[in-house]
C-alpha cells in the first residue's frame, strides 16, 4: 500500500466515531478478501466520509494491475448529500484512487446501478433496519464465489436479527459471523 494512503487512512481512522467508519482490521481484512479472491465489481452501501471505500478501493487498485481484461471498480452509495458525500469525494481525491471509484448520491436499494449487472462483493453499513431490503436487492446480483458481507453484526445485534436469520435461511449462501470490528457476517453465494 502507498504510504500516502496509509497516512490518510490512519488519519480517516481518528473520525471513526464521528463517521461510523469501520475498525482498521475489517478494512484489512475486506482488504485482503478482495485480493485473494481477485473481485473486481465491489459495491459498498453507506460511503460515510469514504474511509472504508478506501481500502476497498485499494484493494481493487492491486488486482487492476495483472488484470488484463475488465478494470476493477468500486461502486459506492451514499444518502447523505450536505456532509458525507462530499468529504467522500475529497477523501477518495487525496487517495489518489478516484478512478476507480463511482460515488453513487442517493438511498440504496433505489439507485443500485444496473451496470455492471452482477458484483462480486457487496458491503453493507448503512441504515441497520433497511439490511433486509438491501439482501433482497442484491442476493441475485451476487457473482457465485461472491459475498455480502454486513457490518456491525454484534453490536446492532438486535437491530439485525430479522436479517441474520433471513440470511441464514437462503440455502444459496453459506454463511459466517465473525467477531472482527464490530461483527461481521459474511454470506459467499455457492
Amino acid at each position: 500500500m502507498q504510504p500516502k494512503i496509509q497516512n490518510l487512512l490512519k488519519e480517516l481512522a481518528l473520525t471513526r466515531e464521528t463517521f461510523w467508519n469501520i475498525h482498521e482490521e475489517v478494512g484489512e481484512f475486506l482488504n485482503l478478501l478482495i485480493t485473494s479472491q481477485k473481485y473486481k465489481t465491489v459495491l459498498e452501501i453507506g460511503t460515510s466520509n469514504g474511509y472504508s471505500g478506501i481500502w476497498l478501493a485499494e484493494a481493487l487498485s492491486q488486482i487492476a494491475k495483472t488484470c488484463k481484461t475488465k478494470k476493477p471498480h468500486l461502486y459506492t452509495i451514499e444518502s447523505n448529500f450536505k456532509k458525507r458525500f462530499p468529504l467522500a469525494t475529497e477523501n477518495f481525491k487525496k487517495s489518489g484512487l478516484s478512478k476507480d471509484i463511482t460515488q453513487i448520491l442517493g438511498h440504496a436499494p433505489e439507485v443500485i446501478p444496473s451496470s455492471p449487472r452482477k458484483f462480486d462483493l457487496a458491503f453493507l453499513d448503512a441504515t441497520k433496519y433497511e439490511h433486509i431490503s438491501y439482501w433482497n436487492t442484491l442476493k441475485n446480483l451476487i457473482n457465485k464465489g461472491g459475498a455480502i458481507i454486513a457490518d456491525n453484526i454484534i453490536s446492532h445485534q438486535k437491530d439485525l436479527k430479522d436479517f441474520t436469520k433471513e440470511v441464514q435461511k437462503d440455502k444459496s449462501f453459506t454463511t459466517i459471523i465473525l467477531p472482527l470490528g464490530t461483527g461481521l457476517l459474511i454470506a459467499i453465494k455457492n
